[in-house]
């Protein structure tokens, strides 16, 4: 008899039995062909689907593993292991030529694409590149002029263009840090394509169309009109109109310019600025346990004190709209990095008791702060987190704001709501935890290989409402600081998170009695806005419900200041009720 779970799983791979072989294929193509991680989850659904139909029952004990396929998940899980992550400290190959420069002007890295276009190798001097310059001495005396002004704490970059035997290409050349803070010289692609942010922009500004954006980059790639038009099957005379159209709607005068102005665009986009958007530099905090904790301050350092607890993909980069609705409503975020993301040292404890501990640093937080009273706000996984810190901190919480927060999962019937992949990884989760660290493995392995566009658009393939925010490049750039953020130690922290969402941490709900906000999106594709009233009226008086009807998973960054003037009169309410029992006058700190 079908089980009463079947009409609330994923079809695929219901009616029949999913193909094993194309599963495991896919298990072990990912070592090869990291952008086949959605190939996977796509068998990895049909199988599981398949196993949770064919389960009379589905309960906390319950079990889905199967023997076979766990131990290749275990075999690939080595692999992933044993081919380690890109160099971080590096440029990825990407596409065209990359290559890294130290003050003497000597090759200490090149992708091989650089190695083949200028015969270079490791050690050259950058001087070979003049051959391909407008003048002797071009290159080097651009590396000497950028190490200068890196030493004098400025920013700075440059264009270089390359005339090569087949084609003309620019390259920026700029400073950038390794972790070892070494200053070196980046030599990589002006441009590789029209992104999906800078195509945004620029069809923003000056009204290019989608046609307009791809022949602009592939302008700034050094393609001539005659490879642009067979690239794109249209004739040189389409592409020479075209150009004049971009010309004229971007007011350059010429292709130089043009590129000038891809440049400055690029500088906007950049994520490997040496002060990233929304990020402060930390301080570190050494918790009761000895755990150094990074803590970063944003907002006015008088404001009312929020401290924020990330989720587990979604950090704690900033946008500039959200930077300034701190300002309007007067908020000082506080915001700890959680155990094992960032560079936070990884919580070596028992999975199950990690919220617990992590109120507990937060107790030392406060104390090393002075902070007498804060607001809690749990954003997504945080939300958790931060009911267990309220259950130890007591009164020295004023109240607590969950924006697109999880809730407890008292019932299986609550994954149904989900979207298909965060479903997926909460079954995983769940019922067959031991293939976890490989699906969490391998997610990161998509986005080591740059195919943050991807992972997002898998995300939130069944939300218009985010998938329409995520076309801001300031969101954008948000969410894919927050992936490198989240998976910068590898999958563990995200295996602790998984553990949690997906079961009932309703004893930490009612070891407090703070008053709560709840702020949720109508259009959420993980957690459904009616499991979130629910939630609500569990709570009682002390809840208050605002679900946006715009808005999906995502509602932080497009309602900032819904979230903190909610955090803001929690803490003013909190603070008159002391003030009328307590002649003492209360400060925030």
């Amino acid at each position: 008899m079908a089980s009463p779970m079947t009409e609330m799983l994923p079809t695929a791979g219901a009616s029949e039995p999913p193909d094993r072989a194309a599963l495991l294929h896919a298990i072990y193509r990912i070592a090869l062909e990291p952008r086949s991680y959605d190939v996977f989850m796509d068998h990895w659904d049909s199988h599981l689907s398949h196993a949770l139909a064919e389960l009379a029952a589905l309960h906390d004990e319950a079990s889905l593993t199967d023997p076979e396929i766990d131990g290749h998940f275990s075999t690939a899980f080595g692999i992933l292991q044993e081919l380690g992550r890109p160099d971080q400290t590096r440029p990825t190959d990407g596409e065209g030529p990359r290559l890294l420069v130290d003050g003497n002007g000597q090759v200490v890295w090149l992708n091989q694409a650089a190695a083949e276009a200028f015969n270079l190798e490791t050690r050259s001097q950058i001087d070979v590149l003049d051959a391909y310059a407008a003048a002797p001495g071009t290159t080097r005396r651009m590396v000497r002029d950028l190490m200068e002004l890196a030493a004098g704490a400025q920013g700075g970059q440059r264009i270089l263009r390359l005339d090569l035997p087949d084609r003309t290409i620019f390259q920026i050349v700029r400073s950038v840090t390794d972790l070892d803070r070494e200053r070196l010289i980046l030599i990589a692609p002006l441009m590789t394509g029209a992104s999906p942010e800078a195509g945004s922009l620029l069809k923003a500004t000056f009204g290019l169309t989608d046609a307009e954006v791809s022949v602009a980059a592939a302008l700034a790639e050094g393609q001539r009109p005659e490879q642009i038009a067979l690239q794109r099957g249209v004739s040189v005379h389409t592409v020479r109109s075209q150009i004049k159209v971009l010309l004229s709607k971007t007011g350059a005068a010429g292709q130089i310019e043009l590129v000038r102005l891809l440049l400055a665009i690029d500088g906007v986009l950049d994520k490997s600025s040496t002060a990233p958007l929304g990020r402060a530099e930390p301080l570190v905090v050494t918790t009761a346990s000895g755990r150094p904790m990074p803590v970063e301050f944003h907002g006015p350092a008088h404001g009312v004190p929020v401290v924020f607890l990330h989720g587990m993909l979604d950090g704690c980069t900033l946008t500039k709209s959200i930077e300034q609705s701190l300002e309007r409503n007067g908020i000082r975020l506080i915001v700890p990095i959680r155990p094992g993301f960032g560079l936070a040292k990884a919580d070596t404890g028992p999975v199950a008791t990690a919220p617990d501990r992590l109120a507990a640093d937060l107790a030392t937080l406060l104390e090393q702060f002075g902070l007498r009273r804060v607001v809690l706000l749990g954003h997504m996984a945080g939300a958790c987190y931060a009911f267990a810190a309220a259950a130890l901190l007591k009164h020295r919480v004023a109240g607590l704001v969950s924006v697109a927060g999880g809730v407890p999962i008292r019932s299986v019937a609550q994954f149904s709501t989900m979207a298909k992949r965060q479903r997926l990884v909460a079954y995983t989760a769940r019922y067959t935890s031991s293939a976890l660290p490989f699906v969490l493995r391998a997610g990161i392995r998509q986005l080591d290989f740059n195919c943050a566009r991807n992972f997002t658009s898998a995300l939130y393939e069944s939300s218009p409402h985010d998938l329409a925010m995520t076309s801001d490049p300031d969101v954008f750039r948000a969410l894919q600081s927050g992936y490198e953020f989240a998976v910068a130690q590898g999958h563990s922290a995200f295996e602790t998170d998984s553990y949690h969402v997906v079961r009932d941490w309703s004893v930490s709900v009612r070891a407090s009695r703070i008053p709560v906000v709840l702020i949720h999106g109508r259009h959420d594709p993980v957690v459904s806005a009616s499991s979130v009233e629910a939630f609500a009226k569990s709570l009682g008086s002390r809840a208050i419900i605002d679900v946006r009807p715009d808005c999906g998973q995502l509602v932080f960054y497009r309602e900032p200041d819904a979230v903190f003037s909610a955090a803001s009169r929690l803490f003013e309410t909190r603070s008159e009720r002391v003030c009328s029992t307590n002649s003492g006058a209360t400060s925030h700190f």
